[in-house]
């Protein structure tokens, strides 16, 4: 009996261990925030919202458990708190005064604790401008270089002025004047090979050169294109012209800077939309007329931009050009806009095309 007893003791006093054990480490066990598991809100769409400039899109949302408050920010901006919400909710995002682009769309949800649950989208603003497409008369052809790997061309004064890049790396990255009718370098200027030259822009006594992955940009006399300085910039550097007023830059992707002549520091940026979604892949850019041109890379297309608001007002169609120019390789995409404002003379060429051609515009509805 005295055995029996004594064994009953001897498993009780290990289960009471055992149970103490297991139920401390549970006790020390850090708990689970709730709010990272369940959410205490929903927002009433999949993915992300689409809205057309100058409209109202709802943003709903349901509230699923209790919250303390929650913050509706748009791109940074808050714009409404509800406090003790529940429900369905719908807040009317006017887009009248916002331009095209993507914004950051956040819900932050405040408990009672002071703890918070959060989630995002975005929403995406697009043109309410259906693109209208533009079409090209050839008026003249001149020889180009085929050596040229054109990144960048400009006027001045009635001078013709190019920028090339060097895809071989072979020290061909240069600024040139050119004769407008023979195609030859009246005088240039090398960088060396570690350099890949891109767009250039006249703006006053200076010419401007942007690289591609080097971020710099280099400063020229254009008189005798003696350096005088050097900006540096982060990211890519693809397309470069100008408005009398600011440098407007390129980086390849669906944003235009524009920049300080005199600092390069960012004044602005601009996000190219049409009515379907960005243009991106940016690149040799043009100022005509109030508008920005830019050659989109690998394509035959031209946009038209409004710098103002970043909406493409057309698209030229340059496939004729290609076809003229005799090229077929893949890389020798259209790229290089120079407008002569004092004749009003477009003119329009490739990498490593052997023909510069001038054009005429027309506009087609």
């Amino acid at each position: 009996m005295k055995k029996i007893v004594a064994f009953v003791l001897i498993f009780g006093l290990i289960g009471f261990f055992v149970f103490t054990y297991f139920s401390s480490e549970e006790s020390n066990e850090t708990p689970k925030e709730e709010t990272n598991e369940t959410p205490k809100f929903e927002f009433q769409f999949e993915e992300n919202l689409n809205v057309t400039s100058g409209k109202v899109v709802s943003i709903p949302f349901k509230i699923l458990d209790k919250v303390a408050s929650i913050d509706l920010i748009v791109n940074g901006e808050k714009l409404k708190t509800w406090k003790n919400p529940s429900g369905l909710i719908k807040f009317e995002f006017d887009t009248k005064d916002k331009l095209v682009g993507s914004y950051s769309l956040e819900l932050v949800a405040v408990l009672a604790d002071g703890s918070e649950f959060r989630d995002d989208r975005f929403i995406t603003i697009l043109s309410d401008i259906i693109p209208e497409k533009w079409s090209l008369k050839i008026i003249n052809e001149f020889p180009h270089l085929a050596t040229s790997f054109t990144q960048g061309l400009a006027f001045d004064s009635g001078k013709f002025f190019e920028g090339t890049g060097d895809p071989n790396q072979t020290g061909a990255t240069r600024i040139a004047e050119l004769n407008l009718k023979s195609g030859q370098v009246i005088r240039e200027y090398a960088l060396s090979p570690t350099y890949f030259g891109e767009g250039i822009t006249i703006f006053g006594n200076e010419l401007y050169q942007l690289t591609w992955q080097n971020q710099k940009c280099f400063v020229y006399d254009k008189t005798n294109f003696t350096s005088k300085k050097e900006f540096t910039y982060t990211g890519e550097g693809w397309g470069l012209c100008n408005d009398g007023k600011n440098l407007i830059m390129s980086d390849g992707s669906e944003r235009i800077y524009f920049r300080d002549p005199k600092t390069f520091q960012v004044l602005k940026t601009i996000y190219v939309y049409s009515d379907q979604g960005s243009i991106n892949r940016l690149n040799e850019l043009e100022y005509i007329d109030g508008f920005i041109y830019a050659n989109i890379w690998t394509s035959s297309s031209v946009a038209v931009i409004d710098p103002s608001t970043g909406k493409i007002i057309a698209f030229i169609d340059g496939s004729e050009l290609v076809r003229k120019s005799g090229v077929k390789l893949e890389s020798d995409v259209l790229n290089g806009i120079a407008y002569n404002s004092s004749d009003k003379k477009l003119y329009l060429t490739g990498k490593n095309w052997p023909k510069l051609f001038e054009v005429n515009v027309t506009r087609e509805n």
